[in-house]
C-alpha cells in the first residue's frame, strides 16, 4: 500500500511538473484554459450568455472588457428574436480569429462592419459566433444547435489551418467507413470542469488528434485517397506540411453538411480565407471549389488595399499582434473593409465610393478614442484607453450601440473606467481597486520610465489570517512586493489580489542604498470595509 502511495504521489507531482512547465515555458494554450468558458453539450464548451468578465490585450497588456450578449455571441448589444426576423442577418463562425478575445469588441472586425453595412438606413446585424479554441466541427454544431439559425441570411465560416487537425481532435464527427460523417454521441457526456483549466489537458487533445490522423491514415489505402489533395499533394500524407489525408477528408464532410444545411434554410454559405500564408491554401481551396462554396481570400484582398505589403510575410505584417500570429486591430479594420466589398456583391447593395468607405470608418472608430483615425490607415493599432463620452450626438450613438453593455451586467460600472469610486489610494501613483473582478490598477498620468525603476511592495492582510500560507501567518499579511519595471504598461500596473477576503492593503515604492538601507519614497493604505 505504502508502495502504491509513493507511485500516485509521484505521478502527481510530476504532472503538476509537467503542467507548471507548460505554464512557463509554452504558454500555448494559455487563452483557453483561461478563458470564461461553460460546458455544453452540444459544443462540448461554450460562451456564457450574458456575462461580462475582462481579459489583458495581447501587446499594451491593458485590460478590456470581454463581453458576450444574450446569445452568447461576443458582443456588447442584445439581438431578440424579433429584431432578427425582422433583419438581413449575417453570421460569422470560427475561433479566435472570429472572436477576437485579444482586443476590445468595437475594434473586432464584425462591428465596424456592421456599421459600414448599416449605412444609409439599411436593417442589417452582423453577428459574432466565434468562440476561441472552436474547430470546424463545433462552429458546424453551433449553427446546427441555434434555435434562430433560420434568420440567418449568409452564414460566413472564417478558416484557420489548425482547424484541419483540431477537428480530429474533437469528439464531435468522425467518418465512418463509407466515408461519410458519423455523430459521436459519447462525446456529448463529456466533463468539462477542472480539466478545462488544465495545460495539459489542451495538450492531451493535440496529441490524441494527431495519433488519430496517424492511425487512420495507416489504415488507408492508396485509391481511397481524397481527390482534391491531388490537386495540391502527391501522396495521402504531405510530409512538408504535416497535414494528413484523414483530416481534408473530414474537413470536405464537414463542409459539404454545413453548405448543405444552410442553403437548406434558403441562405448563402461561404469561406473566409485569412491573410497570412498557409501551407494547405491549395487542397483547401480546391475542397471549396469543388464543393460550389464561394471564398473571400483576405490575403489578397489585404495584398491590394496595402501595396507597400504586398508581398511581406505574415510574421513582419503591421496587422498582426507582436508576438503572436492573430491579427490586430488595424487587421481588423482591413478586414471589415475587405469583407464589406465582399458582401456588397452578396447583398446587391449601392456601391459605396472608397472615399466615402474610409470617412465612415474614420466617424465609426472616432467614437471610441479620438486619435484613432490618425493611426489607422498606416497599419497602426490605437490603443485603447479610458475615454468619456464623445460630445458629437452621432458619435455617441455610434459608442451606445458598439460599447454599452447589456443584459444582466447593464448597469455594473466598467472595469477599464477609473472612476473616482474605484480610486482607494492618492498618491504619487493613484491605485484603483476592482475587488470583484479581483484586480487593482496603479496608474500614473503623464510617467516616466524612471517612475517604475523603483521597487513596489503590496502587503495583503485577510480577515482570516488562515487564509495565508503556513510560512506568512506569523507575520499575519501576504508579501506579493513586485518590479513595476516588468509589469508597466501605458503608465499603469494592473495586479492580480487574492483570492481570499481582505481587510486591508498597503503598498507604495521603496529605494535601497549602497549599504541596503530603504526608503520608501511614497505609502498608501486602504481598508476593506467588511464583507459580513
Amino acid at each position: 500500500m505504502t508502495n502504491l502511495a509513493l507511485l500516485l504521489a509521484s505521478c502527481l507531482a510530476g504532472l503538476l511538473l509537467c503542467e507548471a512547465g507548460l505554464r512557463l515555458f509554452h504558454p500555448k494554450y494559455k487563452d483557453l484554459a483561461e478563458a470564461p468558458l461553460i460546458r455544453d453539450p452540444n459544443l462540448l464548451f461554450a460562451r456564457k450568455p450574458s456575462h461580462c468578465s475582462f481579459h489583458l490585450h495581447r501587446e499594451s497588456r491593458a485590460p478590456h472588457p470581454l463581453c458576450h450578449n444574450n446569445l452568447g455571441l461576443r458582443q456588447h448589444r442584445d439581438f431578440s428574436a424579433s429584431d432578427l426576423e425582422s433583419s438581413i442577418n449575417i453570421g460569422f463562425f470560427g475561433d479566435s480569429f472570429t472572436e477576437n478575445i485579444s482586443m476590445a469588441a468595437p475594434f473586432s472586425f464584425t462591428e465596424p462592419l456592421d456599421y459600414l453595412l448599416n449605412t444609409g438606413g439599411r436593417r442589417i446585424n452582423v453577428l459574432n459566433f466565434g468562440v476561441h479554441g472552436y474547430s470546424t466541427s463545433q462552429s458546424l454544431r453551433r449553427y446546427e444547435t441555434w434555435d434562430l439559425r433560420e434568420t440567418l441570411d449568409h452564414v460566413l465560416y472564417v478558416y484557420y489551418e489548425n482547424d484541419l487537425k483540431d477537428n480530429l481532435a474533437s469528439p464531435l464527427f468522425r467518418l465512418d467507413e463509407a466515408g461519410q460523417l458519423a455523430t459521436e454521441e459519447e462525446a456529448f457526456s463529456a466533463s468539462f470542469g477542472l480539466l478545462s483549466k488544465l495545460h495539459l489537458s489542451y495538450l492531451a487533445l493535440d496529441v490524441a488528434g494527431r495519433l488519430r490522423a496517424h492511425l487512420e491514415d495507416s489504415r488507408a489505402k492508396v485509391p481511397e485517397r481524397e481527390p482534391a489533395i491531388e490537386i495540391g499533394l502527391a501522396t495521402g500524407n504531405d510530409e512538408a506540411s504535416g497535414v494528413a489525408r484523414s483530416e481534408f477528408a473530414l474537413f470536405r464532410q464537414l463542409l459539404r453538411r454545413w453548405k448543405e444545411a444552410v442553403e437548406n434554410n434558403g441562405a448563402r454559405f461561404h469561406l473566409v480565407w485569412p491573410p497570412m500564408e498557409t501551407r494547405d491554401f491549395s487542397s483547401v481551396a480546391a475542397i471549396a471549389r469543388e464543393e460550389g462554396i464561394q471564398t473571400l481570400n483576405l490575403r489578397d484582398c489585404f495584398g491590394e488595399r496595402d501595396l507597400a505589403h504586398l508581398r511581406t510575410p505574415w510574421l513582419h505584417s503591421p496587422y498582426r499582434f507582436k508576438p503572436g500570429l492573430h491579427w490586430n486591430e488595424a487587421g481588423n479594420r482591413l478586414a471589415a473593409l475587405c469583407l464589406h466589398r465582399f458582401l456588397e456583391g452578396a447583398l446587391e447593395l449601392p456601391w459605396l465610393p472608397e472615399k466615402d468607405l474610409e470617412l465612415a470608418l474614420r466617424r465609426y472608430y472616432s467614437a471610441f478614442e479620438a486619435e484613432a483615425s490618425a493611426g489607422w490607415g498606416r497599419g497602426d493599432a490605437p490603443r485603447m484607453k479610458t475615454a468619456s463620452r464623445p460630445a458629437s450626438p452621432q458619435a455617441a450613438a455610434i459608442r451606445e450601440k458598439y460599447n454599452s453593455p447589456q443584459g444582466d451586467w447593464a448597469d455594473a460600472p466598467a472595469l477599464w473606467a477609473l472612476s473616482p469610486d474605484k480610486l482607494a489610494i492618492r498618491s504619487r501613483f493613484n491605485l484603483y481597486l476592482y475587488p470583484d473582478d479581483g484586480w487593482m490598477a496603479y496608474i500614473k498620468e503623464g510617467c516616466e520610465p524612471a517612475d517604475f525603476d523603483a521597487r513596489f511592495f503590496l502587503h495583503v492582510f485577510p480577515t482570516d489570517v488562515r487564509d495565508l500560507p503556513p510560512h506568512r501567518q506569523e507575520h499575519g499579511f501576504d508579501n506579493l512586493d513586485f518590479s513595476g519595471k516588468k509589469r508597466a504598461r501605458a503608465c499603469s500596473v494592473w495586479m492580480r489580489l487574492p483570492g481570499y477576503a481582505i481587510e486591508r492593503i498597503v503598498t507604495g515604492q521603496f529605494s535601497v542604498d549602497g549599504s541596503g538601507g530603504r526608503e520608501i519614497l511614497w505609502q498608501g493604505e486602504h481598508v476593506f470595509r467588511f464583507r459580513g
